[in-house]
């Protein structure tokens, strides 16, 4: 970008994030767009589509699930993830469950419904999902360390903690990915020992 301000000052910084945050809202709502109609087919919009993903990988790991910790993993408000979770429970996806050590604390987990919906989506949604430019494993890493550095600063701007976002990330999504990338494996050889 060719202009007479530094890169340290605040108004270069200012139009490059502009940019970078125009160009990820651009991407994230096409992708929404994209699934939309699939998640429509089920009764479900984009963000209780999330909700049941992470409750489902929650539970290929037996982890035990707060609303809060999702609403971290989403960025969204406690309260606007409470009327999604109603919504999900409402239509016997979601089920909630008092913590026999703390009262105050309500576990979420999928119902057998909830997770009968969910190997049913998810499957159709990987087409969708899986847009990406093709990246070496280096460069994704440098996307995903940019954008956990964007995310620490952005927390410390709301005086938010950002390890609460990060927790969340690690165990709502990174530890159950890899088990999904276990038990897809798994179905794929299966799959291919039947067609042999």
């Amino acid at each position: 970008m060719a202009t007479d301000f530094g890169e340290n000052n605040p108004i270069y910084n200012y139009i490059r994030a502009q940019k970078f945050y125009f160009l990820t809202e651009q991407c994230l709502n096409l992708i929404k767009k994209s699934l939309n109609p699939l998640l429509k087919d089920y009764g479900l919009n984009h963000s209780q589509y999330l909700i049941l993903v992470v409750l489902g990988y929650a539970g290929m790991k037996d982890y035990t699930v707060i609303s809060t910790e999702i609403s971290y993993l989403m960025g969204l408000e406690k309260h606007s993830i409470t009327s999604l979770i109603d919504s999900l429970c409402k239509h016997g996806y979601v089920k909630r469950e008092r913590s026999e050590e703390d009262r105050r604390v309500i576990f979420l987990s999928l119902t057998p419904s909830g997770q009968s919906l969910i190997e049913k989506v998810q499957p159709r949604t990987i087409e969708t999902i899986s847009v990406f430019p093709e990246c070496t494993d280096e460069e994704f890493d440098k996307i995903t360390t940019f954008l956990n550095d964007l995310l620490k600063l952005a927390a410390q701007k709301n005086n938010q903690k950002p390890d609460l976002y990060q927790r969340a990330y690690k165990k709502l999504l990174i530890d159950g990915e890899e088990e999904f990338l276990k038990r897809y494996n798994e179905q794929d050889r299966e799959v291919s020992k039947r067609e042999d």
